[in-house]
C-alpha cells in the first residue's frame, strides 16, 4: 500500500504542476502563440512521465486489490490512463492538420483538455478510494 500511496500521489502531483503550475503560468508569462509552441514543445516530456506513473499507479493497484473499494479505483485509475494516453496518440496527431485558431483546431484543444480535467479528477478520486480506509465495522 505505502508504494501504491507513494505512485498515486507522485502522478497526480505530476498532473496539477504541469497543469496549473507549468501550463498556466506560461501562458500568463508569454503571448499566447509563444506560449503554445513551449507546452507543444514540453507535451511529450509530460505525456511520458503522466503515463509512466500511470502504468506503475495502476500496477501498483493491481496487487492491492483486496482493499476497500480498490475495484471502483482500479476501474477509475485505468479510464484516467486511456485518457491520458489518447491525447498524444490520436487527439495531437490530429491537431497537427489544423493550424492554431481554426475551428478544428479549438474543437481538438477542447476535446484534449477534457480528457486532461478527466484524469485531474479521476486520479485522486481512485486515489482517495483506494487509500481509505472502510466504514464498515466488523465484529458484534
Amino acid at each position: 500500500m505505502i508504494l501504491y500511496a507513494w505512485l498515486s500521489g507522485a502522478w497526480v502531483a505530476a498532473l496539477w504542476f504541469f497543469t496549473f503550475g507549468v501550463a498556466r503560468n506560461l501562458f500568463g508569462l508569454f503571448p499566447r502563440e509563444r506560449a503554445g509552441e513551449v507546452t507543444t514543445a514540453l507535451f511529450p516530456a509530460y505525456f511520458a512521465i503522466a503515463i509512466g506513473l500511470g502504468v506503475l499507479t495502476t500496477g501498483a493497484l493491481w496487487f492491492i486489490r483486496d482493499a476497500p473499494r480498490s475495484r471502483i479505483a482500479f476501474v477509475l485509475q485505468v479510464l484516467a490512463l486511456t485518457a491520458l494516453a489518447s491525447i498524444p496518440l490520436f487527439i495531437q496527431p490530429a491537431m497537427a492538420g489544423h493550424p492554431p485558431g481554426t475551428p478544428g483546431f479549438a474543437r481538438l484543444h477542447g476535446i484534449s483538455m477534457a480528457l486532461n480535467l478527466l484524469s485531474l479528477i479521476a486520479v485522486p478520486l481512485a486515489s482517495w478510494l483506494a487509500c481509505a480506509k472502510s466504514g464498515r465495522r466488523r465484529g458484534l
